[in-house]
């Protein structure tokens, strides 16, 4: 598997409405994406911030696994998550195909979660 970009980094929120108001008023980000009010992009630079709502996106709290992400461009999610099932590593949730993209979320050994994302239209980072 060969990484080619971090395609975006995400936030867990417990209530998007307020999130949104402080991302988008409060920090004076514009919105380049609103999925229903359950995912909401903002384009800064060359990344994406992106907000993700309940149940996958509850925010962290002391003593429970949860807060940001970070999502990694692959060529082909499929095959790289077939690599990585057999190397034990473990499938958070997933896979998914929206749209837009192709993605899995799986875990690192402290339970961090890490997107194998997958454009559609073959862009990265």
């Amino acid at each position: 598997m060969q990484i080619r970009a971090v395609d975006f980094y995400m936030y867990g929120v417990g209530d998007m409405e307020r999130a949104l108001g402080f991302y988008r008023d409060t920090l004076g980000l514009a919105v380049a994406a609103n999925y229903e009010g359950q995912w909401i992009e903002f384009e800064i630079g060359t990344a994406t911030l992106a907000l993700i709502g309940p149940p996958h996106g509850t925010p962290s709290r002391p003593g429970i696994q949860g807060g940001g992400a970070v999502a990694l461009a692959v060529a082909d999610v499929q095959a790289s998550l077939e690599e990585l099932k057999a190397k034990g590593v473990p499938v958070v949730s997933g896979p998914h195909d929206t749209p837009v993209c192709h993605t899995v979320m799986i875990a690192d050994p402290d339970g961090n979660r890490i997107w194998l994302h997958q454009r559609k239209d073959g862009t990265a980072g």
